[in-house]
């Protein structure tokens, strides 16, 4: 059969920068589907997206759907008139066409219905329909008289089957082959055959269409234009400017001398965040006073105004900025919290400053119980929120947090005091840095406790999709805080302390959660995403996180857990490990039987006395060492020293079994040595549940 290839371009007005990948990917993924559902086969598929369009070429799709066959079942042959009529009007056949199948449950009428084969442009014009009506926006508009919604304003259709349009209309736009190039360098449509000649046509027009070709284009060309110095290395910044041309030309800009002065931050945020320009750093590391920056035009006087011009709006920034930075300094820092009084933090939790009175109050506590100083906590405890009312942070929210360390450096501050002011907010990214200072390591874990258990207490929490106060990000900060092996406080015990640090008396709290079932929801919820970090980032099996974690109350510091999950991964990889766990499987068994049997819980409480084999007497001198040894070693950390003892306990369960009978006549033996396998689970529950472990 003949094969040939689908183009469908979307094109509008400029996608923002962010949403592009989703998009590709999104129509992608929507195409295939649709083309499934339609019984359309294909070679290849793949997706393209500039600022101003989103392109589809589908390769190796027939020139016409096979004829297809389907038999339809109808109902039973005694069933009622109205239910058989029903059934040969849906399938167009009379009573006459129908087959009689016989089942075990009867005979049915069937009916067998023969689809001929369909033209796949008409299917083509359905399917473009589908994917603008089924797409999805974060965010997206009307404009004109239109009902329809896109996230810009739509400006047309390119739409090309096999060389020939594919006719259908959306939002009063008609698709054809024709389609548009650069907006202010080549905007006089032109016609399209195939991809091949879409793309080069693009070329020519000023329009590089593949993302990836135009961000190596953009990192090598700044590149080129600094010369020796060398771009600012950020992923992000590089991804949003490709983002945003759809011809990049690589420019350099100067700064003006006198505001390098500045802190590096308060001069790279505006360039960055806010110019999309690529800041330029010299041989030692230092920034030099010039920056990279892409045009989406290739102007006849080698780019020069455009350069002009943005160093204007630059050194108009910087000006800001350094009339910020200077009248901020006017006041000690501590000043500031006065403005946070009047901040609201939440409607039932207080302003921004009673939270800071508490994140004093919990850190101060954690500092003590970890073995800092308290007064250094405290202090930046104090001084946490106080920038985000300083001008600058005002007007560059980028930067708080790092301006707090400016002021409180210039201010002769204590040197831990500044560092943990900047580093409360880190990891600022899922898998950014750690705080490795103690004061840092605890403010940044107390902002977070804080956050949580407020919300946890007073019933709002994550549901679906919805997490409007980005509760599940300061989760997973919090655990990533927690990993750091320096914490080693229990966090169940550091949760029950943010919930005292709360004046609920003075809060007008609707329904407030007690204690205990506040620390419940939290710890479940906080375990929840622990255990994606143990499976997806560890790389542990999903029922050893269960094992360990099934006895998490025990010790619940999130670090110790990590490394007990570890542990059991190692000991479950050797023979003495699985040969452990059938040991373990069959005392569990028959515990289970006798258990539900005799109605209570055997315990492991053991009469020496009773014994009257060689085995049995081993194998409680054994675990009457090792229980003590696995439990400081538990305590401790030492978990690989914990799974290492538990692993020579194998050959003396082993023998055990194969010499003992467990089920005996004599009854008070038959309890103790019930007991006696109590007290071989009770020692291994000592790292994990191995109940949970398959196999």
């Amino acid at each position: 059969m003949f094969v040939a290839e689908w183009l469908f371009e979307i094109l509008s007005e400029e996608i923002p920068s962010r949403m592009q990948p989703m998009a590709q990917e999104q129509l992608k993924s929507l195409a295939e589907a649709e083309l499934q559902t339609e019984g359309l086969g294909f070679e290849t598929i793949r997706t393209f997206v500039t600022p101003r369009r989103l392109t589809l070429v589908v390769e190796g799709l027939p020139l016409k759907t096979a004829e297809r066959t389907e038999e339809k079942k109808g109902p039973r042959v005694d069933a009622p008139a109205q239910a058989i009529e029903g059934f040969l009007k849906t399938a167009g056949v009379s009573r006459e066409a129908c087959a009689i199948l016989d089942t075990p449950k009867g005979q049915f009428l069937s009916v067998t219905i023969k689809q001929p084969g369909q033209v796949t442009e008409h299917i083509l014009s359905k399917v473009a329909l589908t994917l603008l009506e089924k797409f999805q926006w974060p965010k997206s508009m009307r404009w004109g008289s239109s009902s329809v919604t896109w996230v810009r304003p739509l400006r047309g259709f390119l739409c090309v089957f096999d060389g020939k349009v594919v006719s259908f209309s959306y939002a009063g736009i008609e698709a054809s082959n024709r389609t548009q190039g650069h907006r202010f360098l080549a905007p006089t449509p032109f016609e399209v055959q195939n991809f091949k000649d879409y793309e080069k046509k693009l070329r020519e027009h000023f329009v590089i269409l593949n993302w990836q070709e135009r961000r190596q284009i953009v990192k090598t060309d700044v590149a080129k234009v600094a010369g020796e110095l060398t771009p600012l290395k950020d992923e992000v910044l590089l991804d949003d400017v490709t983002g945003l041309v759809e011809w990049p030309v690589a420019l350099k800009g100067k700064v003006d001398e006198h505001f390098m002065n500045l802190p590096l931050e308060v001069i790279t945020t505006p360039m960055r965040i806010h110019q999309r320009y690529f800041p330029l750093m010299d041989g030692q590391g230092k920034l030099a006073p010039f920056f990279g920056l892409i045009a989406n035009v290739d102007a006849p006087d080698q780019g020069k105004a455009i350069v002009i011009g943005n160093e204007r709006v630059l050194r108009a920034r910087l000006a800001d900025a350094q009339f910020f930075w200077e009248q901020d300094q006017k006041h000690p820092l501590e000043h500031f919290n006065v403005s946070l009084k009047t901040r609201l933090f939440h409607q039932h939790l207080g302003s921004v400053f009673a939270k800071v009175e508490r994140l004093v109050k919990l850190s101060t506590r954690m500092a003590e119980k970890a073995g800092t100083d308290p007064k250094i906590v405290g202090r930046a405890a104090l001084l946490s929120k106080a920038d985000l009312t300083s001008q600058m942070v005002n007007e560059f929210p980028e930067v708080q947090g790092i301006m707090g360390r400016y002021y409180a450096q210039n201010q002769k501050e204590n040197p831990e005091v500044a560092q943990a002011l900047e580093e409360q907010y880190w990891p600022k990214v899922s898998g950014g840095g750690i705080p490795d200072a103690l004061p840092s390591l605890i403010l940044a874990m107390a902002d977070r406790l804080d956050t949580l258990v407020g919300f946890f207490a007073i019933g709002i929490t994550p549901t679906g999709s919805k997490d409007p106060f980005a509760l599940r990000r300061a989760g997973l900060g919090l655990i990533a805080l927690a990993l750091n092996p320096r914490f080693t406080l229990s966090m169940l015990e550091t949760i029950g302390w943010a919930y005292d640090c709360y004046s609920w008396d003075e809060l007008a709290v609707p329904q407030l959660k007690s204690k205990k079932e506040t620390l419940a929801d939290l710890w479940k919820f906080l375990l929840e995403r622990f255990k994606f970090f143990l499976r997806d980032v560890q790389g542990s099996p999903y029922d050893h996180v269960e094992a360990v974690l099934n006895v998490a109350d025990q010790n619940p510091n999130l670090f110790d857990l990590s490394l007990r999950v570890k542990a059991l991964d190692q000991l479950m990889d050797g023979e003495d490990g699985k040969n452990l766990l059938v040991a373990y499987k069959r005392a569990s068994n028959i515990l289970k039987i006798e258990e539900e049997k005799d109605n209570c819980t055997y315990e492991g409480q053991v009469k020496e006395e009773l014994f009257d084999l060689g085995e049995e007497t081993e194998l409680f001198k054994n675990l009457s060492q090792k229980l003590p040894e696995i439990e400081g070693f538990v305590k401790k950390g030492e978990f690989v020293k914990a799974v290492q003892d538990l692993a020579t306990l194998r050959p003396v369960v082993d023998r055990f079994f194969d010499k003992v009978v467990v089920n005996t006549d004599d009854k008070n033996k038959r309890i103790n040595r019930l007991h006696l396998l109590a007290y071989f689970r009770k020692t291994l529950h000592q790292v994990a549940d191995f109940s949970k472990i398959e196999g």
